[in-house]
């Protein structure tokens, strides 16, 4: 989380839409943080969109209009569960170009929705990292490919939320805030506290 996901996501729509390309942009609509109508970034930058339960229902919500939407572009897919069957069943039959923006990982570091499943399908992978927010506490950057939820008693995988539920961070802190080092170093009041 926080590593500009939905930024670069938007970032990339404008250039296909600026190259002529008719592009449908979607997101789930268990995501209703900043909007149920729009894409939303963490820096208030918001472009509309469809927010669906499942990429099907966009499907049959689009009607005619699918056929002229040369490309689809996803936000927090990882919320979709017919995520991998309809973007490799319409890349391969249909020539529809996706481009998707989700988690991979959940706050326990385990595999989270579709995502990963779709790898040996894409045509290309980024993976963006947010900074350590403890570590730059501290005026150090760290690269931070972990997240942490700060109240772990809720154990479900999808909890939507920001920055008031979760912190990236680095795996040392991971490490720390889960227990498995409980040693935080002097002045890491923050890690201190979640140990």
């Amino acid at each position: 989380m926080f590593a500009g996901k939905s930024s670069e996501l938007l970032r990339r729509v404008e250039r296909l839409e600026a190259a002529g390309l008719t592009v449908a942009l979607v997101k789930s609509s268990k995501d209703s943080r900043y909007s149920n109508s729009h894409v939303v970034t963490h820096d208030g930058v918001k472009k509309a969109c469809y927010a669906v339960p499942s990429l099907e229902v966009f499907r049959s919500m689009a009607g005619d209009r699918w056929a002229k939407y040369q490309v689809v572009a996803v936000d927090e897919a990882q919320f979709f569960p017919d995520l991998f069957h309809i973007c490799s069943s319409t890349a391969d039959g249909e020539g529809k170009l996706w481009v998707l923006a989700g988690l991979d990982g959940d706050f326990m570091r385990q595999r989270f929705g579709q995502m990963l499943d779709l790898v040996p399908h894409a045509d290309s992978v980024t993976k963006l990292t947010a900074r350590c927010q403890y570590c730059a506490q501290s005026g150090v950057t760290t690269a931070a490919p972990f997240t942490v939820r700060f109240s772990v008693a809720d154990q479900r995988q999808e909890v939507v939320g920001g920055a008031e539920r979760y912190a990236a961070v680095c795996r040392q802190h991971f490490g720390r805030m889960l227990g498995h080092d409980a040693a935080a170093p002097e002045g890491d009041a923050d890690a201190q506290a979640a140990t």
